[in-house]
C-alpha cells in the first residue's frame, strides 16, 4: 500500500508492532513455565489463564504484525 506522507503513523505501527513482540515472547514464557496440568493450584489456574490470553494475543499481535507490513515497501 502507498502510505506516502504518513511515516509518523508508520513509526507509531512500527514501535507498537516491537512492543507486542517482546510482551509475546513474555506471555509466551510465563505459558512454559506454568502449566495448566501442574500439581499446585495456584500454578493450574495460572496456567489456565495464561494460556488463554496467550491464545487470545496471539490473534491480536498478528492482526497488528499484518498492519505494520503494509507499511513496509
Amino acid at each position: 500500500m502507498n502510505f506516502t506522507g504518513n511515516k509518523v503513523l508508520s513509526a507509531a505501527i512500527a514501535a507498537l508492532s516491537n512492543d507486542m513482540c517482546d510482551l509475546h515472547l513474555r506471555l509466551r514464557g510465563l505459558v512454559s513455565t506454568y502449566y495448566w496440568n501442574s500439581d499446585v493450584l495456584a500454578e493450574r489456574l495460572a496456567g489456565h489463564i495464561l494460556r488463554d490470553a496467550h491464545d487470545r494475543y496471539v490473534e491480536i499481535y498478528k492482526t497488528i504484525n499484518e498492519l505494520e507490513h503494509h507499511f513496509k515497501d
